[in-house]
């Protein structure tokens, strides 16, 4: 009968316990941030930078400095400072300089355990905040042998390009923020209270420099069959198009200086990534890419035009160069050795010979003044110069070889020795200052162009897509009147750089790209709904992102061979087209949900075009046995990483541990004189079996 007893009871015990699924005690523990920026392990040649965790992450007793007067009377608390192993240091994110950072690790060494900086709402940021060198991309430019250097980005701070012992997240979410503050204020009261405490984990998979990491990928590919990878080469697709009646095929050969590069980039970095949140890049390189579609769309539209002359414009999307320009190494190491354009062997190279001249776009903010710089003097196009400014007198021009800001046709000069075309580089950038305070930071989003991001509707005019107007359209008259030697008024819709500001801005699936294309490929946008388009270090095609299918399908349509969209060519009949044409691709634009607008549906068109894309990584890693540790081509990797995540827990007193041992001592006491009292007074072992 007691053994029944004691089993019954056990029985509801269990039964009580399964029944109220009670909250893991782990999340009673920790309140946890889950919208977090953090900053990651990234690697070259010689060596690492970035931050990262203990492999069990970084914890520490926290302390918050809101001002400077906090931070010194913090750090001349010895009291305070001995009374804990570590500390995890919240900071006001206008604290965050050399300065400050420096002084926290002097003073606190080994106890320094980790930063949190925080945004305490947008009307606080900082006026200035990049990470970015003071003259940025300095160990790869054309200037490299260069002792005096001009710092285009005097409010630079270098810290990206540090290496940190220990993790650094920010917060920048208002609520986040009150979160913050309001339990480090319950709990933070006197010595007597319990005090607040930080768990940071972001374990980086890589470390030392690339050659390293890049050894131990292989290393574990021979050892085991699943396979590890530490680190990955960073880079993302280098894209180009033109006009398809421009196509030159074997055996016609291509006339030397004949072929104009029309650049920008699409890549930007910052210090604290966020997986869904604003990358930045919005004035670099946001603006200038726009502005790149815009005359895109107008060469395309003017294309009957530009046949009446014998000049090649190759558009060129570059997406890699933020960090040491890796994305026109490798197009240029791709024309010195016969690649380009990639995709057929029967159609012409295009050589170094061969080009005429470049033009870039490049940090474009919204001023009142833009800024043409030129190099060399000997070889640049004074009647090309003469008609551009006198088209668009916001263009101010730059003494002649003056020394260029930070921009992707520097390569272009150093593998050449700026002796084969001229370079005109169209910038906001004066002779010597970026105008851009958040270069290469999250904080360059479209608020520094006076767009409310939040009430920004599809076709919705605005100041920046005035401006882009008034930029592209004398730039389109000055190409046409300079190349084909007629003067000719052209415009553009405004609609078309609505809809590009808003597109690249807010929601990359947008109507347009359902628009220029068809419905297969306007579905894959559909997973990034209401998202802004990437501007950050990319590693593909390991990452995703909707940044290298957006530009190609929208740079393909602007640049289509117009003469197909009257053929009235049905989808069998396109399809029949890309089958005997290999040198072009032919998508068939069908009218659907969301492409129907006002319910006006229509048939249908084929869309002739020419697109090229080729990886933009490195030559470092595409040349065989090469040193890795070598400096004659960058040679940037980015660490994987598993776990994210930034806790909140409660640091007890000394007394309060004290109690809980004391307590748990005489609950374990109790609980064996419990046991002893019914195994002594029973005397039935529950695992004997019964007389019956």
């Amino acid at each position: 009968m007691h053994s029944l007893f004691l089993l019954v009871y056990l029985f509801l015990q269990i039964f009580v316990v399964f029944c109220s699924q009670p909250k893991r005690v782990v999340d009673r523990m920790y309140i946890s941030f889950d919208r977090a920026r953090y900053c990651v392990r990234r690697l070259n040649g010689t060596h690492e930078i970035g931050c990262q965790s203990s492999i069990r992450g970084n914890s520490g007793r926290m302390y918050m400095i809101d001002n400077d007067q906090e931070f010194h009377i913090y750090l001349t608390d010895k009291k305070l400072i001995d009374s804990f192993n570590s500390f995890i240091i919240v900071l006001n994110v206008n604290l965050f300089n050399t300065y400050y950072i420096d002084y926290l690790m002097k003073h606190l060494d080994k106890k320094l355990n980790g930063l949190l900086l925080y945004l305490k709402s947008n009307l606080s940021r900082p006026l200035d905040f990049s990470h970015d060198d003071q003259c940025p991309n300095n160990r790869n430019s054309f200037y490299l042998n260069q002792t005096e250097k001009i710092n285009w980005n005097s409010k630079g701070t270098s810290l990206f390009f540090r290496s940190f012992p220990f993790p650094i997240m920010l917060i920048d979410e208002e609520d986040d923020y009150k979160r913050l503050i309001e339990f480090y204020r319950q709990f933070n009261n006197s010595q007597s209270s319990p005090a607040c405490g930080l768990e940071l984990k972001a374990f980086q998979n890589a470390a030392h420099t690339t050659k390293t990491c890049m050894t131990r990928n292989d290393i574990s590919h021979s050892l085991i069959d699943l396979q590890e990878i530490f680190c990955d080469p960073i880079g993302g697709l280098n894209i180009y198009s033109k006009l398809p009646q421009s196509i030159k095929i074997k055996p016609d050969q291509r006339s030397l200086k004949s072929v104009i590069l029309i650049l920008v980039t699409t890549d930007s970095f910052q210090m604290f990534l966020k997986p869904k949140g604003s990358t930045g890049g919005v004035q670099q390189p946001a603006t200038a890419l726009i502005t790149f579609l815009t005359l895109a769309h107008l060469i395309g539209q003017e294309q009957d035009e530009f046949k009446k002359q014998n000049k090649e414009i190759i558009f060129v999307t570059l997406d890699g160069d933020a960090l040491d320009y890796s994305a026109s190494f490798k197009f240029m190491f791709d024309m010195i050795n016969g690649y380009f354009p990639i995709g057929n062997k029967n159609e012409q190279p295009i050589k170094i010979e061969h080009i005429h001249s470049i033009i870039e776009f490049q940090s474009l903010s919204m001023t009142n003044e833009l800024w043409l710089h030129t190099h060399p003097s000997s070889l640049i196009n004074q009647t090309f110069i003469d008609i551009l400014l006198r088209n668009n007198p916001m263009i101010n021009l730059i003494r002649p070889n003056s020394p260029l800001p930070p921009a992707s046709s520097q390569i272009f000069l150093r593998q050449t020795l700026s002796l084969s075309f001229p370079v005109y580089i169209l910038s906001s950038t004066n002779q010597n200052q970026l105008l851009n305070h958040y270069y290469h930071s999250f904080f360059d989003d479209p608020s520094t162009l006076s767009i409310n991001i939040s009430t920004l509707e599809y076709n919705t005019t605005t100041e920046i897509s005035l401006w882009i107007k008034r930029i592209v359209e004398p730039f389109a008259q000055t190409l046409i009147e300079s190349l084909v030697g007629i003067k000719k008024n052209v415009i553009i819709k405004q609609e078309i750089i609505n809809n590009l500001v808003y597109c690249i801005l807010k929601n990359i699936n947008c109507p347009l790209i359902h628009n220029v294309t068809n419905q297969s490929v306007g579905n894959t946008f559909k997973p990034f709904d209401q998202t802004s388009m990437p501007f950050s270090i990319n590693t593909y095609p390991i990452s995703t992102t909707p940044t290298f299918p957006f530009i190609k399908y929208v740079l393909g349509y602007f640049l289509r061979d117009r003469s197909y969209d009257i053929q009235n060519l049905t989808k069998i009949s396109c399809k029949e087209h890309a089958y005997n044409d290999s040198f072009c691709s032919y998508t068939f634009v069908d009218g659907y949900a969301p492409s129907i607008i006002n319910e006006k549906s229509f048939s249908g068109y084929c869309v002739r075009s020419y697109l090229r894309f080729v990886q933009s990584i490195s030559p470092a890693f595409i040349i065989e046995n090469y040193d890795l540790s070598q400096t004659t081509y960058p040679a940037w990797t980015e660490s994987r990483w598993t776990t994210i995540s930034l806790r909140l827990f409660i640091i007890p007193t000394r007394t309060h541990e004290i109690v809980t041992l004391i307590i748990g001592i005489l609950l374990t006491f109790i609980s064996f004189c419990i046991l002893f009292f019914l195994r002594y007074y029973t005397k039935i072992s529950l695992f004997q079996p019964s007389s019956s």
